[in-house]
């Protein structure tokens, strides 16, 4: 009996923080275009910022929904929840900056800043399998997306948003089969960004 409740509580945490994710997801396309009315015209650059700073947290979300599928203990269900309140102050970070409003969320005492970069480190943290480190050039990065050397880091953002959704589960009524290309895609991203953001 007590074995029962306990399966039942694990899942009803896991659900909740599974609609939690979603509907920070479900936030984002309204973010980028308040970003985009509001500076696009008159300060682009701010819009790039505002941009770049919205599709890592879409990464971060689809590597949450992807770790969250290889949560199997309460203990593992904390560290996920951890990571998903980190996702959430920072985003909600970024909206406030954007709709001009004082922040929902109390900032968090951990700091998990590292989340992004150990996620395309290809370590394995707390449990999680993250990236396998599958892309190991950039001109090989540049082919996984599909973009000729030399295009813009905005061109490469679109692209990445892109293909990200297109081969995301979520996207596949649930198929997983192309989770593989997925990773591709983020780490390819991840890699051109870095590169260009250095030139």
């Amino acid at each position: 009996m007590a074995q029962a409740e306990s399966i039942k509580h694990f899942l009803e945490r896991h659900r909740k923080l599974k609609r939690h994710l979603a509907k920070m997801q479900a936030s984002l396309p309204e973010s980028l275009d308040q970003a985009f009315n509001r500076y696009y015209e008159s300060q682009p650059l701010t819009y790039v910022k505002f941009e770049e700073k919205l599709f890592r947290m879409e990464i971060l979300m689809t590597q949450m929904n992807e770790q969250l599928r290889e949560v199997d203990s309460m203990s593992m269900l904390r560290q996920a929840a951890g990571r998903v309140n980190y996702i959430a102050d920072r985003l909600d970070e970024i909206e406030a900056a954007l709709f001009n409003r004082s922040r929902r969320r109390r900032r968090f005492p951990f700091d998990l800043s590292d989340f992004f970069s150990r996620a395309s480190s290809g370590q394995q943290q707390n449990g999680f399998s993250e990236s396998k480190g599958e892309v190991s050039s950039l001109s090989q990065a540049y082919s996984v997306l599909e973009l000729e050397e030399g295009v813009s880091l905005i061109e490469v953002m679109r692209t990445f948003r892109r293909m990200a959704k297109k081969y995301h589960p979520d996207a596949r009524g649930g198929d997983r089969s192309d989770e593989t290309q997925l990773r591709k895609v983020v780490e390819a991203y991840q890699l051109i960004k870095e590169s260009l953001s250095t030139d």
